[in-house]
């Protein structure tokens, strides 16, 4: 019968973890091992039966942490017989019953230490009672009765510590599963959220793509039989695309495992750099004074980017409302032929953020999603006189060229659930 398993809250006593556990269940068994071969040479030679049960006693000790109260057991039954035949090794027997009365106190329940230490005590006061001769029967409990209880009010004590101590590694424990299985719903959603906007995105390319062939096939008579036989597997090729897109998105909007039964989606406009100017506005209107500095040329930017862009500035702008408050933030917007740099700076809050009820938000999530997509370079920390700064540098040029296609494989990767 298992007695007592692997005690937790073993890191209270991690001060002392340079030493193994074996060697501290060896010390007491060699200290006590030793008084008894110290007294065995006076020992009378017909108490060899005694030296025995006291050397079994104290042997089990170095099993004192696996099973107490077995160990218990069997030191108080050699410790009883040592002490009541009188041989001079009863000082060690008694220390042996000492230490494993001790171990049940701080590694068994209060119920079975509080019997233990009742059990300890009725044999004592009975050994003395056959070994002492008559006199005072309360002088003769004093003793005992005051080592026993001062070993169960330490050990009780420290059992108490230790289950305290257990109780907060596994909350530590809990609440750090529990963010990390956050932060990946978190990440789970972001990703179907960008990825219903990547949707729309790519579908307006290839939807573009299958007009603009099915016009030429149609519209276009000069052409021989071969180039529309070629224009019409464009077109096909385009619709078949669209139908996985489709198939795609459904994968990616499940719901407890359940695909999306509500058919295609209608596509909404998605916003872009050109409505900057209003999300400047909200944000000025919700009390956050934003400063707003466009560098470069402006230039037509592909449908991804544009998008990509004006989400990271949203987020970038709710994250400095929501943990510094109403303070000064710059938003850099600078354009190149073959990129376009994005820069959200606040200053530092008159006092740090403290710490509210509100759950963390998830924001730079969805950054980093949306520029790797994009292929692009994102920074996001502290600046060095206390405010929060985030960059992010996107492709514009020839590599955005390849946004479509780049894009219909990451979304892709989304639905096969590779991050």
């Amino acid at each position: 019968m298992s007695q007592a398993p692997d005690q937790p809250g073993a890191r209270s006593w991690a001060w002392l973890g340079w030493l193994p556990a074996w060697v501290w269940d060896a010390i007491p068994v060699v200290v006590l091992a030793a008084g008894i071969g110290l007294n065995a040479s006076i020992v009378r030679p017909w108490s060899l039966f005694t030296v025995a049960f006291g050397l079994v006693g104290v042997a089990a000790l170095l099993l004192r942490r696996r099973a107490p109260r077995t160990v218990f057991g069997i030191n108080g039954a050699a410790g009883f017989a040592v002490v009541v035949a009188g041989d001079p090794i009863a000082t060690s027997a008694v220390l042996a019953v000492l230490v494993a009365l001790y171990t049940v106190d701080t590694r068994c329940s209060r119920r079975w230490s509080l019997a233990a230490s009742a059990v300890a005590f009725a044999g004592a006061v009975l050994a003395e009672a056959l070994t002492v001769p008559p006199g005072n029967p309360l002088g003769l409990a004093i003793a005992p009765a005051a080592v026993i209880t001062a070993l169960w009010v330490i050990g009780d004590n420290l059992r108490v510590r230790r289950t305290y101590v257990a109780g907060l590694e596994e909350r530590a424990v809990w609440v750090d599963e529990q963010r990390a299985a956050e932060a990946r719903r978190a990440a789970d959603s972001e990703r179907a959220r960008i990825a219903r906007e990547l949707h729309d995105v790519v579908a307006h390319h290839v939807a573009v793509m299958a007009v603009q062939a099915g016009a030429a096939r149609m519209l276009n008579e000069t052409v021989d039989e071969p180039t529309r036989e070629l224009l019409g597997s464009i077109e096909n090729s385009a619709h078949q695309a669209m139908s996985e897109l489709r198939r795609l998105l459904g994968v990616l909007r499940r719901e407890d495992g359940v695909p999306d039964a509500g058919g295609p989606r209608s596509p909404e406009p998605q916003p872009g750099l050109g409505q900057l100017g209003q999300l400047i506005d909200q944000v000025r209107q919700a009390g956050l004074p934003v400063e707003l500095t466009v560098a470069g040329e402006p230039h037509p930017l592909p449908g991804w980017v544009d998008l990509s862009a004006y989400r990271i500035v949203q987020e970038a702008l709710t994250n400095v409302l929501k943990h510094a408050g109403p303070i000064a933030t710059r938003v850099t917007l600078s354009y190149a032929p073959a990129e376009v740099t994005l820069a959200v700076i606040n200053r530092p809050p008159p006092e740090p953020p403290g710490r509210t009820g509100q759950r963390p938000g998830h924001g730079l999530i969805g950054m980093r999603e949306r520029v790797a997509m994009a292929g692009g370079e994102l920074r996001a920390g502290p600046t060095g006189d206390g405010g929060f700064e985030v960059f992010a540098r996107l492709p514009a040029g020839l590599a955005a060229d390849r946004q479509p296609e780049l894009a219909s494989d990451r979304l892709s990767e989304l639905a096969a659930g590779r991050p």
